[in-house]
Parts: structure tokens; C-alpha cells; sequence
């Protein structure tokens, strides 16, 4: 718009009326840029308020439409008809919008006038282009953006708004105009009926589907900051001051856990006051360049893989998942038992309140309601001396939260008690040192032989699958400072209600196709290819044939797979060669009558260590009960038959539970880990590698790197976030 225009024109009425969001950006402009971009959101504003004129016929519409895009046409020529057209024209020619963007915002916005549903998400994607991309693209040349990758971030831009305003909108846009911008194969991957969408209260499959606008839409704000051209930012102010109410509008509806069916939710005067106070502040500012969004390939579909894909994905990335096995899970998966119909874990697993970063993926995902939380730890114990006792905590706080149940666990003396009492003090001043054996550094603090017995072996045995002569008392040290001496949260247990492999499944693949990746199951691969020249990996071959190509790749297979991928000689490739596997035994016991009368027993002094009460899993219908027995680090039995190891689990239980004696076993299934857990040398410091390998585009994740944990779900959820962060 040239500076002779008067103002307060056609168009700033109309912007100053609307009460717009995107409106409230213009205060940072220059006048003549305020004018411009003003009197555009002016014909954004008119041309969509046509469209929802819902007292005019279809045809009154379709053809005032019409007439605008003449007017867009004339503009060019010189002779646009309609006033707000005319005060359009200068501002057209001044900042050189070519005439495909605002055509584009035209054929958006008339898709309204027929099309109230859309199938897939590729067909939305058409409508938010025209009537949210397109946007930015004209608004771009207003503000004088010089290069040609201002245009991609526009798009993404334009994207993330207008995700953002059809979950805020989605009780509006049903109610009044009767559109569902929702993709319909979403809406039955999640169950969701229309009906469900008109009540005012949540379905869970409803949570679920608007959980996955709402991760989409944050993918795209992310991806858009990842392109902003630095050289552009100065023009780009306007921008990204709505982005910071936008994203503050995004977040409200997650926090108001996506209530939008009443009406939408909005920002508070004042909240978007904030939201603007904050990003003036943040323009000034020095911002650190951040990577373009890339096309990331993550081998491995267990925890540490799924981990690494989500945080990928949520951080703008395009990220596609290439799992072997028909199900995610990794070595923590579950599976159908034909038999029974029953959903079982490979092995028994278990959740405690100290895996911070694993209940917070869960959570993320939505699948927090698949977890049976037990909000203590809460044991009981078996032995020939005592019988049966209880290490039950209380809900004070740390650490009188484990003082109350040392006093009443029966297998302690106390002696025994005041030791471990002790302990964390003395491990504080004595720490341990590399290599050294969780025996003998419980020996240097001073623990009792009953001490050990009762409390320490059985834990070790537990988090690290390894006898404490030989585990790793570092890695010891770190689990028990989490677990045992955290706060009281920190010590509660959780099970998975209906299967590991369901704490991922489905939604994760969901998420990732949703951001424009996607979930390959059942898909091993063969090789990398390796540019030696550039030490970079150029793609992957999968074993059947297919070669895949992408910017940057997670390898989070078990160390015995990544030793065969990773380059010969690479250190991290020496290391993973270098790594023992320690097994695991996990039998399941389907019973006519309970065998114990607790969720979780321990057995002491007994080649059997847990006995896990699994019944809430069995399906519905099912009479019976159903029970994991577990053998950790089970070196010297793992080859003995089926039965020999069923004879012997099931007379260690009888030997110390004589209740169990008049249950029959009417069904059971042996599991043998052969590679649950990995170990070093024994006596020798745990090495492990980090994520970033000597291939500059290669990354590593898996519970055997450096994460400071043992072989737990949590390390592998960490290892998955540091590759994810080692990208950026």
C-alpha cells in the first residue's frame, strides 16, 4: 500500500472489528506494513465470512467468490471492481504477490461451500494450505522477506495455526456450520463416531484423536521454527509473535485436556497480552541456529528406539520407525498366547514412579490409563526362617517413607536395619569405584551378611539380573538411589494392564504417519551404506532388497545386532562386540486356585527370586489365575528343558508357600531371555558409547549405552532421548 493512502480505509475497519488473533501481531510493524498487511487479512477476513453467510443461497456465494477472483485477475490489469479490491491492488503491486497464493486462499476457502468432511489427512492438508498457507505466503512478501526459504516456513507456519484452530474449533465448526475437520480414518482408528463429537463430555477414544491433533500441530510449530531463515528473522517479527500466542493457545488446550466439545477454549486478554510481552522480549534476542527438520530413520522398534522416534518427531523431524519384529517392544514386548487368548509380556516387567522419562512418554502418548499404579513399594517376602513378612513403605516423605518399612520387615535384625539406615550416608563419602563388585563395596560401607541377604541381593537381582559378586556396584548405587532413597513416588510400582508392546502400540505409528513418517513393523534391515569419503550413511537396504534413503539414522538394536551393523573397527562397534548377555527365565502359570496371597513375592534363599500375581490380565471370562515366576541371571540353568525348570519353580513355590500345594496348573509357558540384559567383563569398568558414533550422521540408542543405568526401560527410554538431543 503506498503512503498516500488515508487511513482507516475498508480494510482496517474491518481488521480492527474482527477481535483477531493474527490481527493482534500487526502492532510490531512498520505503519506502512500495518496498513498492508491489514487491509490483506481484510480480504481473508471478507472472502471467508462469504463463505459462512449461511442466509444466502449456495449459488449467491459461489458466485461472489467468482467475482472476487476476477477482482484478483483485474488486479493485475489494473481495474479491480470491488473497493476492498481496489485498496488491495497498491498493496499487491508494492510488495510484488504474485497471484497464485491469493488465488489459493480462494479455492481454500470455497471448499467450505461443499465439502463439510474429509477422509484423509492429505485432503485436509489441501484445505489448511489455501486457507492458512497461502496466507503466509502473501504475508511473507509483505513483510519483505529476501530469501526463498521464508516460503517453507510460511507453510509450515500457515499449517501449525491452522491445526491449532480446528482443535479449539472442532464443537463450533459441528454446531453451527456442520463441518468436521477432523480426518475421518483418524476418527475410526480411535472409534469416534459424529455422535461423539456433538455430546460435551470426553470419550477416551475421543482424548485419544484430539491428543493426535494436538501432537501434529505442535510438530508443525516445530518444524516451522527449524526454518526460519536466520537472514529473514528482522522481517519476520509479526510472525513470530503470533506463534507465541499460538503456541501458548496449543498448550491451554492440553492442559485443559482437549475439553473443546463445550466451545472452544480461548486465550484471556491477558493471557495474550503475555504471550505478546514475552515474544517483543524474545525478538531482540540472539537465537542459536537450529538444524533443518530432516528425514530420520530409527532402526529398532524397542523402548529406546520408540523413544528417540517420538522425540523426533514432536521436534519437527519427518521420522520413520523400522521394527523387525511384528510388534514394538523390543526385549520388553508382549504378545497373544494362542492357547488362552491371553496377552503376555516376553518377560515380567515392571514400572517404578523413579522412571521419570518413561511414564512421561507413556503420559505423551496418551496410554497412561494402560498402567495398574501401585503408589508404594509395597513386597512381600518368603523364606524357610520367617515365613512370610512385608517391606511395605509409607507415604511420608523421604526417608521416612522406607524407615517405617525396615521396622517392619521381619527379616531384618536390628542391626541389619540401622545398616542400611546408614548406607546412602556412607555411599556418599565412599563411592563406589570403576569396576568394582556391588559385594564388595556393600563389604566396604559396612552392610550385614543379613542386610544383604534380605534386602541388597534380592535388588540387585532384580535391577541389574546379575548376582552382586559380579554386578556392577556403580550402576548398583544409581538404581538405589532412584528407587529406594528417592522421594515416596519414586517407589511406586507399575504394571502394564494389557501388555508392553500396548504402551507404544498404536498410537505411536499413528503419530509418526500423522507428521508425514511412519511405522514399519515386521521390517528388519540388512545394512547401512557407508560413503567412506564423507563417513556419512547414505541409506539403509532392508533385508528384503528395498534401499532407503535418509538424512540422518538412530541405530537402537540390542548390542549384539549393532556390533553386525555398525562399521568394523568403529569403536562403538568393539564395544557392543565386547558386551555378555545375562539371562532371564520367566515362566507363566495359569492355576485353578491362587498360589500366594500377594501381588509381588519375593523368594529368599531360593534358586526361584519373584512371583508376580498377573490375573487382572487374563481375558474376560477367564476363571482361574495366572502367575509369572521369574529367575534372574539364570547362567547355569537356561539350557535344562521346559520341564525340568517347570518342576523346579513349582516346588520352590510349594516348598515356601504350602498353601499352593492344592493348586493345579492347568496351563503354563516358558520364556528363556537368553539376552535380557547385558554385562562387561567381570572385575574390568563398564565402558559404553554414547549416542554419537565416528559416523557423523549415525546415532546411537539402546539400554547398553552410556546412560548411567542398568538394563532397564527406563535407561532405554533415556538412551532413546540423548540420540534424539545429539541430532537436535
Amino acid at each position: 500500500m503506498n503512503s498516500s493512502q488515508p487511513p482507516g480505509g475498508t480494510g482496517e475497519r474491518i481488521t480492527r472489528r474482527s477481535g483477531s488473533n493474527l490481527a493482534l501481531s500487526f502492532i510490531c510493524l512498520p505503519k506502512e506494513q500495518r496498513q498492508a498487511m491489514s487491509t490483506f487479512y481484510a480480504f481473508c477476513r471478507t472472502v471467508d465470512d462469504v463463505v459462512d453467510e449461511t442466509t444466502q443461497t449456495l449459488s449467491e456465494r459461489q458466485e461472489q467468490l467468482s467475482a472476487w477472483r476476477e477482482d484478483i485477475r483485474a488486479i493485475y490489469r489494473g481495474n479491480p471492481m470491488q473497493p476492498l479490491a481496489q485498496e488491495l491492488a497498491p498493496v499487491v503491486r508494492k510488495y510484488l504477490i504474485p497471484p497464485e497464493p491469493l488465488l489459493e486462499i480462494l479455492a481454500g476457502v470455497e471448499m467450505d461451500l461443499t465439502k463439510t468432511r474429509y477422509e484423509t489427512f492429505a485432503e485436509l492438508e489441501k484445505y489448511c494450505y489455501g486457507v492458512a498457507s497461502a496466507v503466509g505466503l502473501v504475508s511473507i512478501n509483505i513483510f519483505c522477506c529476501q530469501t526463498r526459504a521464508a516460503r517453507d516456513y510460511a507453510i509450515a507456519l500457515g499449517m501449525a495455526f491452522q491445526l491449532t484452530n480446528i482443535l479449539r474449533d472442532v464443537a463450533y465448526d459441528l454446531q453451527k456450520f456442520g463441518r468436521i475437520y477432523l480426518p475421518l480414518e483418524e476418527c475410526r482408528t480411535f472409534g469416534v463416531l459424529e455422535e461423539d463429537l456433538r455430546k460435551t463430555v470426553l470419550t477416551p477414544g475421543v482424548a485419544r484423536l484430539f491428543r493426535l491433533q494436538y501432537f501434529r500441530a505442535r510438530h508443525y510449530f516445530e518444524k516451522a521454527d527449524r526454518l526460519i531463515p536466520e537472514s529473514d528473522r528482522p522481517h519476520l517479527s509479526a510472525a513470530l509473535l503470533m506463534t507465541g500466542v499460538y503456541r501458548d493457545l496449543l498448550e491451554k488446550l492440553r492442559q485443559n485436556h482437549f475439553e473443546v466439545l463445550r466451545g472452544p477454549v480461548k486465550l484471556t486478554r491477558w493471557e495474550k497480552l503475555k504471550a505478546l510481552r514475552r515474544g517483543r522480549a524474545r525478538l531482540g534476542q540472539v537465537h542459536e541456529k537450529r538444524r533443518a527438520p530432516s528425514r530420520i530413520a530409527v532402526i529398532g522398534g524397542g523402548f529406546a528406539g520408540s523413544a528417540a522416534a517420538f522425540a523426533l518427531a514432536r521436534a519437527g523431524h519427518r521420522v520413520e520407525l523400522f521394527e523387525a519384529k511384528p510388534q514394538l517392544g523390543g526385549r520388553a514386548h508382549s504378545y497373544r498366547e494362542t492357547k488362552t487368548g491371553t496377552t503376555l509380556d516376553n518377560g515380567q516387567h515392571i514400572l517404578m514412579g523413579c522412571y521419570h522419562h518413561t511414564l512421561e512418554m507413556i503420559e505423551a502418548l496418551g496410554n497412561g490409563d494402560r498402567l495398574e499404579k501401585h503408589d508404594r513399594l509395597d513386597l512381600a517376602f518368603v523364606s524357610s526362617r520367617r515365613g512370610r513378612s512385608v517391606l511395605r513403605s509409607s507415604p511420608l516423605p523421604p526417608p521416612f517413607h522406607l524407615l517405617g518399612g525396615l521396622f517392619g520387615f521381619a527379616e531384618l535384625s536390628w542391626t541389619d536395619r540401622w545398616a542400611i539406615l546408614n548406607f546412602p550416608t556412607r555411599a556418599k563419602s565412599h563411592p563406589p569405584q570403576a569396576g568394582e563388585s556391588t559385594q564388595n563395596w556393600l563389604g566396604r560401607l559396612g552392610q550385614t551378611s543379613g542386610s544383604i541377604r534380605a534386602l541388597w541381593e534380592p535388588f540387585c537381582l532384580a535391577a541389574l539380573n546379575a548376582p552382586i559378586g559380579s554386578a556392577d556396584a556403580g550402576l548398583f548405587w544409581e538404581v538405589t538411589c532412584r528407587a529406594l532413597f528417592g522421594t515416596a513416588r519414586d517407589a511406586a510400582i507399575y504394571f502394564d494392564r494389557s501388555g508392553l508392546t500396548h504402551l507404544l502400540q498404536p498410537e505411536l505409528g499413528i503419530f509418526l504417519e500423522a507428521t508425514g513418517g511412519g511405522l514399519h513393523l515386521a521390517t528388519p534391515i540388512e545394512s547401512f551404506t557407508l560413503d567412506s569419503a564423507k563417513q556419512k550413511v547414505t541409506s539403509i537396504l532392508l533385508k528384503n532388497g528395498e534401499k532407503k534413503v535418509f538424512d540422518d539414522f538412530v541405530l537402537a538394536v540390542p548390542w549384539a545386532a549393532a556390533a553386525k551393523l555398525l562399521p568394523m573397527g568403529d569403536r562403538a562397534q568393539q564395544l557392543a562386540a565386547s558386551f555378555l548377555p545375562g539371562p532371564i527365565l520367566g515362566i507363566h502359570l495359569w492355576t485353578d486356585l491362587p498360589l500366594a496371597p500377594d501381588l509381588i513375592t519375593g523368594f529368599l534363599d531360593s534358586p526361584l527370586h519373584w512371583l508376580f500375581d498377573r490375573t487382572s490380565t487374563l481375558p474376560d471370562g477367564h476363571t482361574g489365575h495366572l502367575y509369572a515366576a521369574v529367575i534372574s541371571a539364570i547362567s547355569d540353568r537356561i539350557d535344562q528343558s521346559g520341564k525340568e525348570l517347570l518342576e523346579l519353580v513349582l516346588s520352590e513355590i510349594h516348598r515356601l508357600l504350602p498353601g499352593s500345594r492344592n493348586c493345579n496348573v492347568t496351563h503354563h509357558v516358558v520364556y528363556k531371555s537368553r539376552d535380557a540384559t547385558f554385562m562387561g567383563s567381570p572385575g574390568e569398568p563398564l565402558t559404553r558409547p554414547g549416542p554419537v558414533t565416528s559416523i557423523q550422521n549415525l546415532f546411537l540408542a539402546g539400554d547398553w549405552t552410556q546412560t548411567g543405568l542398568p538394563a532397564t526401560i527406563e535407561g532405554a527410554v533415556l538412551s532413546g532421548l540423548k540420540s534424539a538431543f545429539a541430532i537436535g
